[in-house]
């Protein structure tokens, strides 16, 4: 791969990335289902769940009630992209998330606030539909809750 289509390439993830959390955002589970996931991702966020999740079917099953009451902004910052290979990729990037539950949501999960800073660690893979994020895996280094 010539450096043009290197920088090409980085910046198709770099749009990918913000469609994740646009339709994470407006929770958008269609959107996220076809122009985000590869079919057969995987999703680790070890402080929510042991476990690897898999596929895009199980992903959004796991995401859309853990977010269905709640206004969410996400952020993605500082893209550290590496082309790996025609259709491969990996790449780490800063987080901010601030996740505000409704009131019926807060008094059954004790708290209404939460903002979170970290990083997702993942690869991606290129389909005939474009880039879509293969793995994810969310590393908290703060969590602060009210």
């Amino acid at each position: 791969m010539d450096d043009t289509a290197r920088l090409i390439a980085i910046e198709e993830i770099k749009r990918l990335k913000a469609r994740y959390f646009y339709y994470l955002d407006h929770q958008d589970w269609e959107g996220w289902r076809r122009e985000v996931w590869a079919p057969d991702a995987s999703l680790l966020v070890p402080d929510r769940q042991a476990e690897s999740i898999e596929g895009v079917d199980a992903i959004i099953a796991w995401v859309a009630p853990r977010a269905e009451g709640q206004v969410s902004v996400h952020h993605g910052h500082m893209p550290d992209i590496e082309i790996v290979s025609d259709r491969t990729a990996k790449g780490v990037w800063a987080m901010e998330d601030l996740l505000f539950k409704s009131p019926e949501l807060a008094a059954r999960l004790g708290y209404s606030f939460l903002h979170g800073y970290g990083h997702y660690h993942e690869t991606y893979v290129k389909l005939g539909v474009g880039w879509r994020i293969q793995t994810t895996h969310l590393t908290r280094l703060k969590l602060e809750v009210r």
